[in-house]
């Protein structure tokens, strides 16, 4: 086919009269005709099924990696339940070694004592009400005593070398002369609420 002589004939097109136009001249209508159809079907319906396919694609990548981590973390529940079974049993008998009853006298006499044998004086001593938690009660006491750092230290020594577990807080120190600190302190033993701790 002349590429010259199809030039030639396209511009001699008779629009009215497309049935009589020359072989070459529907040969190039017929192939564009056919590109034009193949850019609308892309457009139209291939691109969409395209796009749904990458969609596809990165679920199913994201599916795969979901799969995997679900996977290690199947492998690793029998540990993590050994691992709980034994946690329950320690804190099951930490919360044992809690006293169930108020001991608030033997408390009062510790701290007393504690305080006396660093050559504390005590400017304040008021036990205060219980306070109940979640499966367990606060049993606190207000103090404020008056001595030297070293005896302060000394102090706060023997109390955390009482065989109960004893906290200290709201701490605040004060210079009250040379060589002569105030400590404003709240010390908290606890108890055991055995009718709130269910073991599961």
């Amino acid at each position: 086919m002349d590429f010259r002589q199809t030039i030639e004939d396209l511009k001699a097109i008779d629009l009215n009269n497309l049935a009589a136009s020359p072989y070459s001249v529907k040969v190039v209508g017929v192939g564009a005709s056919c590109v034009l159809l193949l850019v609308l079907g892309y457009f139209f319906f291939i691109r969409g099924q395209i796009q749904t396919y990458e969609a596809l694609r990165a679920q199913e990548a994201a599916l795969k990696q979901q799969f995997v981590q679900q996977k290690m973390e199947a492998a690793q529940l029998p540990a993590y339940q050994q691992q709980m079974k034994k946690m329950k049993v320690l804190f099951g008998g930490l919360l044992q070694e809690l006293p169930n009853t108020t001991h608030m006298p033997e408390f009062v006499t510790e701290v007393t004592q504690a305080g006396k044998s660093s050559g504390l004086e005590f400017e304040l001593f008021k036990p205060e009400k219980e306070v109940p938690k979640d499966f367990y009660a606060e049993l606190p006491i207000a103090l404020t005593v008056g001595g030297t750092y070293a005896q302060l230290g000394h102090f706060v020594g023997d109390i955390a070398a009482l065989p109960r577990i004893v906290t200290l807080g709201n701490v605040k120190v004060v210079e009250k002369k040379a060589n002569y600190l105030s400590m404003s302190v709240t010390a908290k033993t606890y108890r055991y609420l055995k009718h709130r701790y269910v073991k599961k």
